[in-house]
């Protein structure tokens, strides 16, 4: 009896530590989960899109790469920095990143509107993004293309 007790003990613990299979190899994941609206108001002025980033070694740079595909130019990503991931190095990582788009200020990398003449603009213009993640061995999450966003001017 107790040798079954001690097996069955043994075993128990085996499959609770069993790895999370989303985490496994090197590669970061990263999810879409939502953004703040699919319709953008012309007195809207900052749009989020937020993400869940996974990656098992910690190894992630701190840095969002987004292609605009509104400009047509499937190989133009710009990077955008996520403060303070670096500081998890070394650590699994399981966080929620948000992306925001705004017309707030001079200093925000990606554009709600992009300035271009509102005459020749579409009006609701369509917003769309793809997005992915490298970590610091060059291993790469998927692509993501997120959902199409309307923008009233």
């Amino acid at each position: 009896m107790k040798k079954i007790f001690v097996l069955s003990t043994i075993l128990i613990t085996f499959l609770g530590c069993k790895k999370d299979p989303a985490l496994e190899g090197n590669k970061p994941k990263l999810t879409f989960k939502s953004v703040s609206t699919e319709d953008v108001p012309a007195d809207l002025k900052m749009l989020t899109f937020t993400f869940q980033l996974q990656d098992a070694d910690g190894d992630t740079e701190s840095a969002m790469f987004v292609n605009d595909i509104r400009f047509e130019d499937e190989t133009k990503f710009d990077e955008v920095f996520m403060p303070a991931l670096e500081s998890h190095k070394g650590t699994k990582i399981d966080a929620e990143v948000v992306l925001y788009v705004s017309d707030l200020g001079d200093d925000v990398r990606m554009r709600l509107r992009d300035g271009r003449d509102p005459d020749l603009v579409p009006n609701p213009d369509t917003l769309q993004y793809r997005v992915f993640i490298v970590d610091n061995a060059g291993n790469s999450s998927d692509t993501l293309t997120l959902p199409k966003v309307a923008i009233h001017r």
